[in-house]
């Protein structure tokens, strides 16, 4: 699976121990516990506690994954508080490649790591709609079978699967509300899909 986004740099603590926690909270629609100056926050089925003095994320409750949260994930976690916006969703589903910027970043390098999932649910839409379900996603009518993860309260993710048939071969898209560049950027979104990948194939 895809390495980290990069290294947490300490400036995302920072950031997120001064800022406002209740503009924080409203854009982000997280939860802030004043007594012990901590951020709560969702991430699928997944909940966890952010401590910005002690620069700690903890999970609290959920489907933890072994290890705790990855790097990845943290950087997403702060970087979402940080850059969220109170906005509605377009209720419009767009490729990465029409996110400003998407067309160039997605591709070498940053390509989605999707091919796991492509080998792994290429031939079985019933695995990969129960192991999706398990984390909470919703069934749409995309493509052969898809679904709509809520990765973040305001970040929607929507995976396209394509089976295998005589005549191609399987394929998976990933899909986005069209605000998403408007709460992570691209490098974040990049870390999103990732995680979710990693979830979708353990």
């Amino acid at each position: 699976m895809a390495d980290p986004v990069h290294i947490l740099h300490p400036s995302l603590w920072e950031n997120l121990a001064q800022a406002d926690p209740q503009a924080a909270c409203r854009r982000s629609k997280a939860q802030f516990d004043a007594a012990t100056s901590s951020y709560f926050l969702d991430f699928l089925q997944e909940h966890y506690r952010l401590e910005p003095n002690n620069r700690v994320i903890k999970p609290v409750s959920g489907p933890i994954p072994v290890g705790g949260p990855s790097i990845d994930l943290q950087i997403i976690l702060i970087t979402y508080l940080l850059n969220s916006q109170e906005i509605p969703l377009a209720e419009k589903i767009v490729a990465p490649s029409s996110l400003s910027g998407g067309k160039n970043f997605f591709q070498g390098s940053h390509r989605l790591p999707i091919e796991p999932l492509v080998e792994r649910y290429g031939r079985d839409r019933k695995g990969f709609l129960d192991r999706g379900s398990s984390l909470g996603a919703t069934q749409k009518d995309y493509g052969d079978v898809a679904l709509a993860f809520t990765a973040l309260p305001r970040v929607p993710v929507v995976m396209v699967l394509w089976e295998a048939d005589d005549e191609f071969p399987p394929r998976l898209s990933v899909l986005f509300d069209a605000t998403v560049d408007q709460h992570l950027p691209l490098d974040a979104i990049y870390g999103l899909v990732a995680e979710i990948c990693r979830r979708m194939t353990a």
